[in-house]
């Protein structure tokens, strides 16, 4: 079986610092072996993958979020994108917050699938808890950072193709 807990990324090129952002808490948190067993009865695995492109290759199908669980195969494949505008324009420290914020929202969107089908016991709190303490971040810190374009966006961003 390969690693519990993955984190990648998918990028335009000028928003290269989620590439090297991953890489530095994939260090922090010891990536190949950071557990979610004990936060988890039915995923043994969780695929995180931090989209970040602009609207116009967003508009060209890049960088869509997924949000899929698939409970027989006990596995969760996250993909939520980052506003990039927001994201290239910031200063590293903000963007740092800005992947870690999309990483919490990936784990929380796992946490409210599990509990609504039911299918599978899922603690996206205290995974939460455990990712921050090992990077260092309190939640607080997190509260006005804006690390993932919502639904709603999205799908006025793609209603322009119509």
């Amino acid at each position: 079986m390969g690693r519990a807990f993955f984190i990648s990324c998918e990028i335009w090129r000028s928003a290269s610092k989620v590439s090297e952002i991953v890489r530095d808490i994939g260090d922090k948190i010891d990536e190949n072996s950071f557990e979610i067993a004990p936060f988890s009865d039915g995923i043994d695995s969780i695929g995180i993958i931090v989209n970040c492109h602009p609207e116009g290759n967003m508009l060209d199908g890049w960088g869509k979020p997924r949000k899929y669980i698939s409970y027989k195969n006990r596995f969760a494949d996250i993909r939520l994108p980052i506003p990039y505008f927001e994201f290239v324009s910031a200063k590293y420290e903000d963007q740092y917050l800005m992947v870690v914020k999309n990483i919490v929202e990936s784990i929380r969107v796992i946490g409210d699938k599990c509990s609504k089908s039911k299918r599978a016991r899922f603690d996206s709190d205290g995974l939460v808890r455990k990712f921050l303490d090992k990077l260092g971040i309190s939640e607080e810190s997190l509260e006005n950072v804006v690390g993932v374009i919502s639904d709603e966006e999205y799908r006025k961003l793609m209603s322009t193709l119509d």
